[in-house]
């Protein structure tokens, strides 16, 4: 068997740094345009056919938006799924308690799936604004996803970066007057999905095929997040190629990177929509989700339909180097992501997710954050396991 050898730490490292070069990542901006382009170039093999599916949204701009309390101001960012609001004055307290405008905090994937805590508290809260501090590591503001993009919900949100909070739980306390400030408009905007196809020319109704999915967006250049993710696509997406090329592809593959990961997996959705028959058809679909590669937490989270198949991909891991006693086998009910939407649309899905102390966060760079030799291991590992797959 191919021992994929090319795909080592220096190729990955010059793939991750290229994406990181790009810009900000963020669904519809130029950033997204010119890594997206970029992408669907490096995607091209022998055997595979690659293509872009469009995907139209209403991209978001920001007018203003920021909190005043103290004689301080402290700018943030609107939660991308909550109406906007001009202006609203009242008391600052702790959510839960009396006053206008509650003060919470949480984490920056509060909103990985739909039913998280966050998103329960903004169905039920009673004030008329939240202002929501983001916990991470450094300074910058580490936005939460936006699930319900297209149907905001609930009283007005404002993300403020987690240094902020210790100020303003002991403002909240004192019940401080603050003026809160959270407006946005749309604008149509547009952006893509690429596909990667290679068609084995089986007539063998037993050999269904196999699917990989990787997003490719995020707030901002979020390069641990997603960069790991996108270079194990691609060799997922060479390795199809390759058994094409030899003549041992026995099974249908495709390959998606989505964009939109950001907006309710705005891309997802138009993949799902666009080809609805293959998410419950295909054998497996491969999740490479988020964070594979992040430096300063190595733990790998592999979840599967089948157990069995969870600790065969961890078995792969380890052989092509990445660490065992950081990777974790876990129940199919913790995906989340693009995953977990899979699943939920009764998709057989193998998932794997990394850990990422800058997750969100503006921070999350190239190459400080990043552990080239990770993602070289797992690209290693999935090459393998694409050739085992759908390869004869």
């Amino acid at each position: 068997m191919d021992s994929f050898d090319r795909f080592n730490a220096a190729w990955a490292a010059r793939l991750v740094a290229t994406f990181d070069a790009s810009g900000i990542h963020r669904v519809g901006t130029p950033g997204d345009h010119a890594s997206g382009a970029w992408f669907e170039c490096v995607a091209a093999a022998k055997g595979i056919d690659v293509s872009r599916m469009a995907s139209p949204l209403q991209r978001t701009i920001v007018d203003e938006a920021y909190l005043e309390c103290a004689g301080l101001r402290i700018d943030g960012l609107p939660m991308f799924d909550a109406p906007s609001a001009a202006e609203v004055t009242g008391k600052l307290c702790l959510s839960g308690n009396a006053g206008e405008i509650g003060l919470a905090e949480f984490p920056s994937n509060a909103a990985s799936i739909k039913g998280q805590p966050l998103e329960n508290l903004r169905r039920s809260t009673k004030h008329t604004a939240l202002v929501v501090a983001t916990r991470g590591t450094g300074d910058s503001l580490a936005p939460i996803n936006a699930q319900y993009y297209n149907t905001p919900f609930g009283p007005p949100v404002l993300q403020v970066a987690g240094m902020h909070h210790a100020f303003l739980a002991a403002q909240a306390g004192n019940n401080a007057p603050v003026k809160f400030v959270s407006t946005y408009r749309r604008e149509t905007a547009d952006s893509f999905n690429i596909a990667a196809v290679a068609r084995s020319g089986s007539n063998d109704a037993n050999n269904a095929s196999i699917a990989v999915v990787t997003p490719r967006t995020g707030w901002w250049e979020s390069t641990a997040e997603r960069a790991g993710g996108m270079v194990a696509w691609l060799a997922a997406v060479h390795a199809a190629g390759a058994c094409k090329q030899a003549g041992t592809l026995k099974r249908d593959f495709h390959a998606y990177a989505t964009c939109g990961h950001e907006l309710g997996h705005l891309g997802l959705q138009t993949l799902t929509q666009q080809h609805a028959p293959l998410v419950k058809a295909a054998k497996y679909w491969l999740h490479l989700g988020a964070n594979l590669g992040g430096a300063g937490n190595l733990t790998m989270m592999i979840r599967a339909a089948d157990t069995a198949d969870a600790e065969a991909m961890r078995d792969l891991l380890v052989a092509e180097g990445y660490p065992a006693q950081h990777i974790l086998v876990e129940p199919i009910s913790k995906i989340s992501g693009e995953g977990h939407d899979l699943a939920h649309l009764g998709a057989k899905v193998l998932s794997l997710a990394g850990s990422n102390l800058h997750f969100h966060a503006a921070s999350d760079r190239w190459p400080g954050n990043v552990n080239a030799a990770g993602i070289a291991s797992i690209s290693r590992a999935v090459a393998r396991w694409v050739t085992m797959q759908a390869g004869s």
